[in-house]
């Protein structure tokens, strides 16, 4: 999905606490697709710990790493080794490790074998680097209703408008690691992409490496700001709005010859919500079968739970 918002130069920074921050996203989305949050309400230390979480998961051992490859796993959970693609993007320069909602054999979305539902996966001897990322998890979820209100706002509805649609959402956190790359080399960590659900919270170091592209197709650094998050539309969102706010395409490279964290957490709807077009022209859009067809072509994926 492509958006045709008014070009920028800049990415905004809202205040999350202001009074105007509904009248700053609106703008921000109409022309960037992106702004930074501040005042956002999650602590400095738990910002910290999740960083300190994500180091300790890739200097494990790389056979530990790897007997949680996401190729063993039927619902997209666990790592992601270097380079490891599906059949529909290029090679990335990066590392991951990717958590969903947990959720056990009982669960009926899991006992008909969605590819989208089931429990997550963690390293021998992790029990707190699970808690940290399950309190981050929980954290950034409240953010992210936090968000969809403001984005209702934005939009002239009422509040509560997109509530429904997470009940049970296929939001994903992920931790990610890019090795630092040659100066010269034309390899990215993340090639150019929009992402497909609803919108995105990006926590990322202070090595920077995002950018994006403009209507006039220049890149544009979005350079970290401590303490901040970076928000961004999904093509969900876009679809939702007509165009009024926009997908903007963003890549990664990171070339200062230092290794590089961020941590995104997609906020995508529930499998079976469907969005209907704002302005009410056009045909609905069905969640999870959008999210899923993403996810496939990202990464390989077990039929069948493997040992």
């Amino acid at each position: 999905m492509a958006g045709e918002g008014t070009d920028f130069t800049g990415v905004p920074v809202v205040d999350l606490g202001a009074a105007d921050a509904a009248t700053r996203i609106d703008a921000a989305c109409a022309s960037a697709g992106f702004f930074y949050i501040v005042n956002h309400g999650i602590a400095e230390g738990q910002l910290a710990g999740i960083f300190e979480a994500a180091r300790w998961f890739f200097a494990l051992p790389q056979a530990v790493r790897d007997a949680l490859d996401v190729a063993t796993s039927p619902n997209y959970r666990g790592y992601v080794p270097m380079g490891l693609t599906g059949s529909g993007v290029p090679r990335r320069e990066l590392e991951a490790f990717q958590m969903m909602l947990d959720l056990g054999p009982d669960d009926p979305d899991v006992r008909r074998g969605s590819a989208m539902h089931g429990p997550n996966r963690w390293p021998p001897d992790s029990a707190a680097f699970r808690a940290t990322l399950e309190r981050f998890y929980a954290a950034e979820t409240s953010l992210a209703l936090r968000l969809l209100a403001l984005f209702a706002r934005c939009l002239g509805l009422a509040e509560d408008r997109f509530r429904p649609l997470f009940t049970k959402p296929l939001t994903q956190l992920r931790l990610l690691h890019y090795p630092p790359q040659a100066p010269q080399a034309g390899a990215l960590g993340v090639e150019a992409h929009t992402d497909p659900g609803f919108f995105t919270i990006l926590l990322q170091d202070e090595v920077g490496g995002l950018e994006l592209r403009s209507r006039a197709g220049q890149w544009i650094s979005a350079p970290p700001i401590a303490g901040s998050f970076v928000i961004n539309v999904g093509d969900m969102l876009q679809f939702f709005t007509g165009g009024r706010f926009v997908s903007t395409p963003h890549r990664v490279a990171n070339r200062t010859g230092r290794d590089r964290l961020s941590i995104p957490f997609f906020v995508n709807p529930d499998y079976a919500a469907v969005l209907a077009p704002l302005a009410g022209d056009g045909a609905p859009l069905a969640s999870g079968p959008y999210i899923e067809a993403a996810y496939r072509a990202a990464w390989p994926r077990a039929e069948t739970v493997t040992a």
